[in-house]
């Protein structure tokens, strides 16, 4: 593998070697191979490009052409607006015919030609093939490939024309049939798992949301989708076959949908943050850092922007991961397996992304790992994050409720109930104008914390409610008692220090206000007579 400070340094298409010789020949046999990577065996013309689309007399002038060698397991060639012309050459020594398909390594490519001249002379061509499993063909685009057909002992030259929106960064291989259709099929298992999981993500955390009304169920699972978007439109289909060709920011949609993600992560930060009672997402800088995401579709439409790609893509994942430290920092100095699984994955992830992140931005060349890594790992995210991130917020609030009954596991706690009903049913301590908390815990001998939660978890409310509770009471029986009293003096021997607050916790509890309640209780008496 190729350093990256190398490949940083060293442009695309810059090999010195040259040649107008025939293209080095590269060998058939009759046997049922695995792909062959014939990358290093393409040469290429990067400048003088006028000619376009497959003709014969193309072909007669290309050959007395200078090309250029291909090093390499990857084609690296930087794209040429008029599209960029290959070439290779295929011999067949056997005594049969050899079927082979060429495939490109690559999908943003809405056309290419393949042109050649046979045995007895004659022109060939043809477009980039697109049968597919009809199952999956409006859901999945193909790979660009060529059906080749070599006859008995025939050596040819073929000449391959290439129109991509992005730079070739791809290996270029020859393929059985049988091969290729596995290929195909593989392609259409990941996405259906892909699909899958991730339907089964959303339904997961849609039911907790409903359940709990916790906004990182939403989040989640908005992320995740995002990114399984982006990915579709790199591997699944691409996005200018649906949206149109002819918009820069539509033929490199990966910009787009980056930016779209960038944004969905932060949300998904802020969401966690909160849930776990931090401030992290109330600083503005943290939200001036998620919108930032709106710099990475400014790439492929302005050349400054295009130029400074590095900056970008360096100050945006540093902020990414620095915020999803801080905002997961309870998470660091791990308290359980869910917790320290949970990093991994996110961690696992995080660098995966990055790493095809760097590839797209052309810093890297092609490889398996960054180019399907993240592909072949966002079901196990989906999964995994979904599953951990509802258990972990489970243990917390289980812990939470834990610490909270801490307070009381040193009282007699049905004393202390019986105690709590003496005072406001027999005692009437309601009635005190200025009761606080403390005063009810200091009578009681206990602190105001096992108060407060003697009073959340035997009487299902607060403190201040259940005092409200009682002296509403009060003044209903007052109110029927006493007729000719005003009802700001039966607030007042109700306990209530105004009669604003009065009339607002009565009608809270009663749907009514004094006055229009006192008239239905006269009028029910009457009634009754």
């Amino acid at each position: 593998m190729i350093p990256f400070a190398l490949w940083l340094a060293t442009p695309i298409a810059s090999n010195p070697v040259v040649s107008n010789q025939v293209a080095d020949v590269i060998q058939l046999t009759q046997e049922l191979s695995p792909p062959q990577n014939i990358s290093s065996k393409i040469e290429y013309r990067y400048r003088g490009s006028q000619f376009l689309n497959c003709k014969s007399e193309t072909i007669e002038a290309l050959s007395r052409m200078e090309w250029h060698h291909n090093a390499g397991e990857v084609v690296r060639v930087k794209r040429n607006p008029n599209g960029n012309w290959l070439r290779f050459r295929l011999a067949n020594s056997g005594e049969f015919a050899i079927h082979r398909t060429l495939v490109l390594g690559w999908l943003n490519v809405p056309d290419a030609e393949l042109c050649s001249i046979d045995l007895q002379g004659k022109f060939e061509a043809g477009f980039a093939g697109y049968d597919v499993d009809p199952l999956w063909d409006d859901l999945i685009s193909p790979l660009p490939h060529f059906n080749i057909r070599l006859e008995p002992r025939e050596e040819r030259t073929f000449y391959l024309y290439v129109r991509s929106n992005e730079d070739i960064n791809y290996p270029i291989r020859l393929r059985t049939e049988a091969d290729y259709m596995m290929g195909v099929r593989l392609r259409s298992v990941i996405f259906v798992t892909m699909g899958f999981v991730l339907l089964l993500s959303l339904s997961y955390n849609c039911f907790y949301y409903i359940k709990t009304r916790k906004s990182v169920f939403l989040s989640l699972p908005f992320y995740l989708f995002s990114v399984v978007v982006t990915l579709y439109f790199l591997h699944g289909k691409e996005f200018a076959s649906i949206a149109g060709n002819a918009n820069n920011l539509f033929r490199h949609s990966y910009f787009l949908f980056l930016g779209i993600t960038h944004i969905a992560f932060f949300l998904y930060l802020s969401t966690w943050d909160r849930e776990e009672r931090g401030t992290v997402y109330r600083s503005p800088l943290f939200w001036i850092v998620c919108f930032a995401g709106v710099l990475y579709p400014l790439i492929p439409l302005y050349e400054f922007w295009y130029d400074h790609r590095i900056l970008i893509l360096v100050a945006n994942y540093g902020l990414m991961i620095l915020y999803f430290v801080k905002t997961h920092f309870s998470l660091v100095r791990p308290r359980s397996a869910y917790d320290l699984l949970f990093l991994s994955v996110w961690g696992i992830f995080l660098m995966l992304d990055l790493y095809k992140t760097i590839f797209h931005f052309d810093f890297y060349p092609f490889n398996r790992i960054a180019v399907y890594g993240v592909l072949y790992f966002i079901p196990f995210l989906t999964a995994f994050s979904s599953l951990l991130s509802r258990e972990i917020i489970r243990r917390r609030e289980e812990a939470e409720g834990a610490s909270r009954k801490s307070h009381l596991t040193s009282l007699d706690v049905n004393h202390f109930v019986q105690r709590i009903r003496q005072l406001l049913e027999s005692e009437k301590i309601f009635l005190t104008k200025s009761l606080k908390e403390e005063h009810v815990a200091r009578e009681l001998g206990i602190t105001i914390h096992q108060l407060s939660e003697l009073i959340n978890t035997e009487f299902k409310t607060s403190f201040p409610s259940l005092i409200n509770q009682y002296r509403v009471e009060e003044a209903k029986n007052l109110l029927m008692e006493l007729p000719g009293e005003s009802t700001t003096e039966i607030g007042s021997r109700s306990g209530f220090s105004s009669r604003s607050a009065f009339y607002l916790e009565f009608k809270k509890l009663t749907g009514t206000n004094p006055n229009s309640f006192r008239k239905e209780v006269s009028g029910e008496k009457v009634a009754s007579r």
